[in-house]
């Protein structure tokens, strides 16, 4: 299983994480969101995290200047697209940079709706996160109703959207053909990342620390 760990603003909590044992670190890149960062901030935090681990950039219906400051004046390895990019944006960014991953957020709406953007968007992505709906695109640390993903099989995806101890419990009852797990508020205490959360996800869900 894949674990993403997201929304880091400071130093200090990048240095808790990046040598753990999590695939992913993530930051995210869009003003209205209460764990924005700007590019200076990405370029310093990314600096120092493993090259082992995927270096994460969210952002909202970016335009082409913003992709490309985050491409050449920072060490992110993958993209996340939270709005409602267009193809052309997603090969835009593979042109740019051929080597960087893209995953494509999408919210958990109605079965229909996600099914139809997955169709839109497999073929040019790396991966999908399926994430709570939401009007400030996720960040929400709520819930959806997880039986809507029981019909996404040969699909390469990792569940968002209040994902902590107790809702990973209660995912992975539900035997889904999900990747992995996308987390934030669920390894915060206070705005800040906490070890003890962190560690006992990763027990959970890789079995050891």
């Amino acid at each position: 299983m894949k674990l993403k760990f997201c929304g880091f603003r400071t130093l200090a909590d990048v240095n808790k994480a990046k040598d753990l044992n999590i695939d992913a670190m993530g930051f995210i890149h869009f003003p209205k969101s209460k764990r924005y960062v700007d590019i200076p901030t990405i370029k310093q935090l990314t600096e120092v995290i493993p090259d082992d681990k995927e270096k994460v950039v969210i952002v909202v219906n970016p335009d082409y200047d913003t992709i490309t400051n985050l491409i050449t004046q920072t060490q992110i390895s993958t993209i996340q697209l939270h709005g409602n990019e267009p193809l052309e944006t997603v090969h835009f960014i593979k042109k740019s940079n051929p080597n960087i991953k893209v995953i494509k957020a999408l919210p958990a709406t109605d079965q229909q709706t996600l099914t139809t953007a997955i169709d839109y968007y497999k073929d040019n992505v790396d991966m999908f996160i399926i994430d709570t709906p939401s009007k400030s695109y996720g960040g929400t640390g709520k819930v959806y109703d997880w039986e809507m993903l029981k019909t996404l099989n040969d699909v390469n995806y990792l569940i968002a959207g209040g994902m902590n101890y107790d809702n990973i419990q209660a995912v992975t009852s539900l035997d889904l053909a999900h990747q992995g797990y996308d987390i934030a508020s669920g390894i915060e205490t206070n705005n800040e990342k906490d070890m003890e959360k962190m560690a006992a996800i990763i027990k959970l869900v890789k079995g050891a620390n």
